[in-house]
């Protein structure tokens, strides 16, 4: 007969000994493809929410800073396919309130779309019938309003000025707001748009729709100067059925449809000189725009108008000094025109004639000017520098009405009022405006009464947002549409704030979360594989003891050993590979059963979301393939030293007599030494940390390993003396510690396996974080701070001043005792633990190193890293499990991003935070964040730190006065609270299927006294011959094997209680819930069960056959 014919006949023949093989690796199987397959379902879950939150659509083009013409959507769409749609978007963030101001719903996404924009949703057919009038929610934020189709409600979004509120003379320094009250129209569903966002989050965002025209028409009334208030900021777009649109392509079209205007950039053409004037919507010319204009025009001279509040001069008579109140001065290159010294110094100043006769000035008299800078959180500081009349320029041609100086840039509140006294400037009016100050500026606007250097003006007056507010080029040199298109060829897209994002591509590198889930349940799994594992190598190894006088007839056939061995394991392979089949059914319920649990009781570690099962046919015969290796790995090994007798001892059945004693106990001092070592190491070890210091949990967890070890070096030494004894057996309890030391190893693997498990998962729970009962501690998780907030929209103003605090009516006496750290925010996504999606472009911060230092504890750097010199990039701080988890970076690595301008820069991470509610973005040095993103107005983001017992007031007045910019605090305890319960829920999961596999493998118990009885057939029948009873053999057997529970149990239970003293006895971490003694009883229960049975089924009467060989 061939050996597959054997094969085939054993499986029939001996299917009661498999069929517990095939239960090992139905279980194996069930684990690997159950846990594969969750994996496969998170990513098809997040795959899918990508899909609805963009849609059809494969790119984005965005103006983080700005705003360009709606017409510029039809334009690049000229130059793509036929069927590609680019739709049109105004982006904000805003309020949405009920009329009667009940209900108020902060930090919502604002979307001002057309048709166009519903096209690319997901499914068209689930878009609402757009007709152009009325609000639309999204089913997030309608739950949360509770209003019906019919009803109205209140929309809030801050007016976007010219340039940046927190730029010098910007205008009003209090924001400005636009209100919508509409009808709601309905309610968007997922597939008609209704998870919209540009940020990689399975959360969608709350998000209202309107019209475009509806917000366009109020958002950019300001614009109107301009002649239009068609603007937007973001385009979406999409070839719906023609496959994913090319980013080349788009580029390629937006390079040439894009104008000046998108940017901002417009020429004007010089009343008064032969000149055109290069001006920017943002008053102050960006660097990359003056060295766009420079290269091109080398003989184009720079330009600096600014407001000053005096032009004074010390008078030498009874009348003290002489001022000329709130004029523009201009800086300029004194070689660009005839009227002023070609060789004017730093230190020189040109009045015009009326200024000169206003202070009764000539050459030689000492000038005085007097004006403002804004600083951090707009604070204004009056600074002044003294000049020398050089000379006297001619008085300024009168202006045209409705027009403006050739030198003076459209300054907000300043340039369109009627009147001196209608100024909006931003900066306080002190000094009284004469009547001749009206005259002046009825018939000359904002000329200037003064001229400077450019480079004095550069000193006085430059900032961050640019260093002039012109450029000039002679006419004769090029004509308009020359120079607009020599410039236009010379600014990039990038560079000028147009900003193409790869939505599509972004979405698919997001949905690789940051934390495989598949991966992650095989790792938690390992005690339930192992169990399984152990048993198929146990049950194949106890049926091939069984089969030994078969092995010993092929072998006195004629067959080698390897053949022999070869066709037993390829028997066991097939009853593995049966196994695994009937596992894929296990796997596919374990599954489901593994997401149903992620979406109740382990809900934390995935922040709420719910999974759609969705296994894929690679996971499952990969799965399949692992148990079935892995468990042929396990009957190898088992079975690696049988058939190695004779033959004829096979065939006489002799391996199943009992093996004599190990003999002397040559090792015993060795191993006794070594568990004294180790108990005294752990001791050490916990003595030096001590139960409430720093890291407390970490070193007792660490003892509490020693002490496993020692515990399990003891055993190994009391099973050498059991079983190299001499003396004589008085008792059944010596015979049964004698047989304890037959097979040591066998012992020690049971007694190990069951402690170890006990140990790992009990006191991993020591690990599981918790909130300090007060927010004041500044090194703990909170940094000392008590609430933090976010607003819808931004504010500019320091909060903790007297100015601040006056601008927002807030009660000083109240916030007295608070600090209030305000934080710059660039939006991007969240790299926290709470977003399963991978953070392809992590959200920054700006903050003010001085603010937090000492607060928050460390793992690597401080506060003060972020101000020391990196070559090539940003120095960053970031929170230790965003780097690690998130962010999958070390100390040192980089991040590329890209500015305001388009430009890409890195990021380099230089401090680590640990565990804190920093978690989730990146923080850099306040002045760093303005250099990259100098258009970024405002603060969005705000810590409070204060007296106990205040907070409650502080923030209620805080919302209450700021509710118009959508302003909402939370406790950062609650903050910390939600970030530590996913790595609880972690610690959760493992421990839960840890303790699974530990009470599975109490099953192995089983099988090793059915192993250790069936060797012991003939001395167990020997005891009965001799006169004991069934029943007292039983008893001794039983409580023989218990010792092995016993031992493991005791010696896993008192590791896990020091590996938990922390939570126990001291103020580490908090005591462990009742749950921990349920599983020690199970454990017990199970230890006892399964040793009772085992002994019931393999020691029965009428053993006395077994004699009969003899």
């Amino acid at each position: 007969m061939s050996a597959w014919g054997i094969i085939l006949r054993n499986l029939l023949h001996f299917r009661r000994q498999h069929l517990g093989v095939a239960l090992g690796a139905a279980l194996c199987a069930m684990v690997l493809m159950g846990a594969l397959t969750v994996g496969d379902s998170v990513r098809a879950t997040l795959a899918a929410l990508a899909e609805e939150r963009i849609g059809k659509a494969d790119l984005a083009l965005l103006a983080p800073d700005g705003f360009f013409r709606e017409e510029l959507a039809d334009e690049v769409s000229d130059g793509l396919e036929e069927k590609a749609i680019v739709a049109p978007v105004v982006l904000t963030r805003g309020t949405v309130s009920l009329p009667d101001g009940k209900l108020r719903v902060n930090n919502v996404q604002v979307l001002g779309v057309d048709e166009r924009f519903w096209a690319l949703s997901p499914s068209p057919s689930d878009a609402p019938d757009w007709t152009g009038e009325g609000f639309y929610l999204n089913e997030r934020l309608g739950k949360r309003i509770g209003l019906e189709p019919g009803e109205r409600l209140v929309l809030r979004v801050e007016e976007p000025g010219l340039f940046s509120r927190d730029a010098p003379l910007s205008g009003e320094r209090d924001n400005k707001f636009v209100s919508f009250n509409e009808k709601l129209g309905g309610f968007v569903p997922a597939g008609g748009f209704g998870h919209f966002g540009i940020q990689g989050n399975q959360r969608e965002p709350l998000t209202i729709f309107v019209p475009i025209k509806t917000l366009q028409k109020k958002m950019f009334r300001s614009f109107e100067e301009t002649g239009k208030v068609g603007y937007a900021n973001f385009l979406l777009l999409g070839a719906p059925g023609l496959g994913e649109l090319s980013l080349a392509a788009a580029t390629a079209s937006l390079e040439e449809s894009w104008s000046l205007e998108d940017a901002g950039i417009y020429f004007k053409k010089m009343r008064d000189s032969a000149q055109w004037s290069v001006r920017t919507r943002q008053v102050f010319l960006s660097e990359t725009l003056q060295r766009a204009v420079k290269n091109l025009h080398p003989e184009s001279s720079g330009v600096l108008t600014y407001l000053v509040n005096a032009i004074e001069r010390a008078g030498q008579d009874d009348n003290g000094s002489l001022l000329t109140p709130y004029s523009m001065v201009t800086a300029l290159d004194p070689s660009s025109v005839d009227f002023i010294p070609s060789d004017l110094g730093p230190d020189e100043i040109v009045l015009n004639e009326w200024a000169a006769s206003d202070l009764n000035a000539s050459p030689g008299d000492r000038i005085k000017l007097t004006y403002y800078t804004v600083g951090e959180r707009r604070k204004l500081t009056e600074e002044d520098r003294l000049f020398t009349v050089r000379s006297v320029s001619p008085m300024p041609p009168k202006v045209p009405e409705g027009e403006q100086s050739d030198w003076t840039p459209q300054f907000p509140g300043l340039s369109d009022a009627e009147s001196c006294g209608e100024w909006d400037t931003g900066i306080p009016i002190t000094h009284k405006v004469r009547d001749k100050d009206e005259i002046y500026w009825n018939d000359h606007r904002g000329s200037p009464k003064a001229f400077v250097a450019i480079d004095a003006g550069r000193e006085m007056w430059q900032n961050r947002w640019g260093s002039l507010t012109g450029l000039r080029i002679p006419r004769d040199a090029v004509t308009r549409k020359e120079a607009v298109s020599s410039l236009r060829s010379n600014l990039s897209p990038a560079e000028a704030g147009l900003i193409f994002q790869p939505l599509r591509a972004n979405a698919r590198e997001g949905v690789e979360s940051p934390v495989d889930f598949g991966e992650l349940f095989l790792a938690f799994s390992f005690f339930v594989i192992l169990a399984a594992l152990a048993l198929v190598g146990m049950l194949f190894s106890f049926s091939m003891e069984q089969r030994t006088q078969q092995a010993g007839l092929l072998l006195a056939l004629g067959w080698r050993v390897r053949k022999v061995r070869v066709t037993f394991l390829s028997e066991g392979i097939l009853v593995a590979v049966a196994g695994s089949l009937a596992g894929v059914l296990l796997a596919l319920a374990y599954g489901r059963v593994i997401l149903l649990l992620l979406g109740g009781e382990w809900s934390g570690a995935v922040s709420g979301a719910s999974f759609r099962y969705e296994p894929s046919a690679t996971s499952l015969l990969t799965g399949g393939a692992g148990a079935v290796f892995m468990a042929t790995l396990a009957m190898a090994w088992s079975t690696r030293k049988q058939f190695s007798r004779e033959p004829r001892d096979l065939l006489s059945d002799a391996a199943m007599v009992s093996r004599p004693p190990a003999g002397s106990w040559k090792n015993g001092r060795t191993h006794s030494l070594l568990a004294i070592v180790l108990a005294l190491c752990a001791g050490g070890l916990a003595f030096a940390t001590g139960l409430s210091a720093t890291g407390a949990s970490t070193s007792f967890f660490g003892a509490g390993a020693l002490l496993l070890a020692s515990g399990l070096f003891y055993f190994r030494d009391r099973l050498g003396r059991f079983a190299a004894g001499d003396e004589a057996l008085m008792k059944a309890e010596d015979l049964g510690r004698r047989n304890l030391g037959r097979r040591v190893g066998r012992s020690l693997v049971t007694v190990g396996a069951m402690a170890a498990g006990t140990f790992l998962v009990v006191s991993t729970g020591a690990f599981r974080k918790h909130p300090p009962q007060s927010p004041d501690d500044p090194l703990s998780g909170t940094g000392g701070f008590a609430y933090l907030g976010e607003s819808a929209l931004p504010l500019y103003d320091d909060l903790n001043g007297g100015e601040g605090q006056e601008l927002y009516d807030l009660n000083r006496s109240l916030l007295e005792s608070s600090l209030i750290v305000p934080l710059r925010v660039r939006e991007g996504d969240d790299a926290s633990c709470l977003n399963l999606n991978k953070a392809i472009r992590p959200r920054i911060y700006g903050v003010k190193p001085s603010e937090f230092a000492g607060r928050f504890s460390f793992a690597e750097g401080n506060w003060s890293a972020l101000r020391d010199s990196t070559e090539g990039a940003v120095p960053a701080l970031v929170d230790q499990n965003t780097m690690m988890w998130a962010l999958k970076k070390g100390l040192g690595d980089r991040l590329e991003f890209r500015d305001g301008q388009g430009r890409p820069f890195e990021v380099e991470l230089r401090a680590v935070v640990k565990g804190s509610i920093l978690q989730g973005a990146l923080y850099l040095d306040e002045e760093a964040f303005l250099e990259k993103f100098p258009q970024q107005g405002g603060y969005r983001a705000f810590f409070i730190a204060q007296e106990a017992g205040l907070g409650d007031q502080v923030v209620s007045h805080l919302e209450r006065k700021l509710e118009q910019y959508g302003m909402e605090f939370r406790p950062t305890l609650d903050r910390l609270q939600d970030l530590q319960r996913v790595e609880n829920t972690y610690l959760s999961i493992f421990q839960g299927l840890g303790g699974l596999g530990l009470l599975l493998g109490t099953a192995g118990l089983a099988v090793v006294i059915a192993r250790n009885v069936m060797e012991r057939a003939r001395e167990l029948a020997l005891l009965e011959a001799v006169g004991y009873r069934l029943g007292l053999l039983r008893k001794m057997v039983f409580s023989e094997h218990l010792m092995l529970g016993m031992w493991g149990m005791a010696v896993g239970v008192v590791s896990a209680g020091v590996g938990i003293a922390p939570a126990l006895f001291g103020k580490v971490g908090r005591m462990p819930g009742p749950g921990f003694l349920w599983f020690f009883l199970a454990l017990l229960m199970l230890s006892l069960f399964w040793t009772w049975l085992s002994v019931r089924l393999t020691l029965r009467p009428g053993r006395l056959d077994e004699l009969r060989n003899e």
